[in-house]
């Protein structure tokens, strides 16, 4: 499973650079290295972050993905087909 819920996600672009936009002092914390959460009734919704903490995560998910692909080639087995594997799911 995803720890980022999938990059295959949409993601929406917000125009951070006008001064007098709400949010442009979060954006320039982000950039400066600040998480800034965003609350809805004092409960944690999201969070505006550097760029570098999605690339770590990105990097973390990467490295999970691998190892489990390694665990799994490990552990051995007969080859399944992709015939078999669509016949199996119904695809």
């Amino acid at each position: 499973m995803s720890i980022l819920g999938g990059m295959s996600e949409p993601a929406h672009d917000l125009p951070a650079d006008d001064p007098t936009a709400p949010l442009a002092g979060a954006v320039d914390g982000a950039r400066h290295g600040v998480i800034t959460h965003l609350t809805v009734d004092g409960v944690r919704v999201a969070a505006i972050v550097p760029e570098s903490v999605l690339d770590a995560l990105r990097a973390a998910e990467d490295a999970d993905d691998a190892r489990a692909a390694d665990e799994a080639f490990a552990e051995g087995g007969e080859p399944v087909s992709l015939e078999e594997v669509a016949a199996e799911f119904g695809l």
